[in-house]
Order: C-alpha cells, then structure tokens, then sequence
C-alpha cells in the first residue's frame, strides 16, 4: 500500500472497503464483493482483497462476540439463554429442534451486529489509513527534497 502510485485517498478507500467487507457477515462472499466494488469504483484490487483478510476463522470468535451484544442493543433483544440447552443431547434431532429459535435469534443479532461493525470499522480505517499514508509520503519527499536541492552545491 505504501509504495502504491495511487493517491491516498484511492489506497485508504480500496483497503478501508476491503476491511469494511470482511466485516460483513457474508462469509464466503467478500472477495467476490469486494472485487465487483474495486471494479464498478475503479479502486486497487490487491488493497480491497488484502482488506478482507481483516476479519479471518482466527478473528471471527472475537468479532462476533463483539458483535453479539451490539447487535441486540440495535435490536432491542433480551439474551438468549445458550446455557439452558440440553448440551448432551446435540446429536440428536429434539435438541435442534429446541435450539433452532435461540440459534436463530443469536445470528440475527450476531449479523445485524457484524454490519455495524462494518461501517464504524471501514471508515475509522479509512481515517488512520489516509493520515498513514500522507505522512509516509510527506516523509519521503522531505528526504528527498535536501537531496535534491543540494546536488548542485560544492563541498566545502
């Protein structure tokens, strides 16, 4: 992303829609997504696919444990109680029967959670990216600059 010629603005955007995507809880989905948005926007397609890395089977248990509870705050929903299901009986056809409700309930918050998520996470990266971005650049052209203007001198 740093060595990129695109503006800034065009790297923070393609990488922050990445992250933004993988957030989603459209598993299995984001690289075909995010490829179809870096080609409708004409953003970089290696910075909006290395953005979907973000949320991965490693990360995925935290997030939704984030996610859970924001997304019962948007819903207004109680708990679901996952501790009172008959546990030993998973196997067997009554315990999802009786546990299809709760599971339900817990992915609705879990992707209604995700998708907020979504949103305050791609544009909080956008901002930190872009600000990354231009002081790296800022950096090199102020190394470069001295160089440049003392090329014709004669030493001392």
């Amino acid at each position: 992303m740093l060595g990129s010629d695109s503006s800034p603005e065009v790297v923070a955007a393609s990488f922050a829609i990445g992250v933004a995507i993988s957030f989603t809880p459209l598993l299995g989905l984001h690289w075909m997504i995010a490829l179809a948005l870096a080609f409708i926007l004409r953003l970089n397609k290696v910075d909006i696919l290395l953005g979907t890395l973000a949320v991965n089977p490693l990360t995925l248990p935290a997030v939704g444990a984030v996610a859970i509870p924001i997304g019962r705050f948007f819903l207004q929903a109680r708990r679901e109680a996952i501790a009172h299901l008959p546990w030993k009986e998973m196997f067997r056809r009554s315990f999802w029967t009786a546990a299809g409700p709760t599971m339900k309930a817990i992915g609705v918050q879990m992707a209604v959670g995700m998708f907020a998520l979504s949103l305050v996470v791609g544009a909080l990266t956008y901002v930190v990216l872009l600000r990354l971005i231009r002081g790296h650049r800022a950096r090199l052209a102020a190394k470069v600059a001295p160089d440049v203007a003392g090329e014709g001198a004669e030493p001392d």
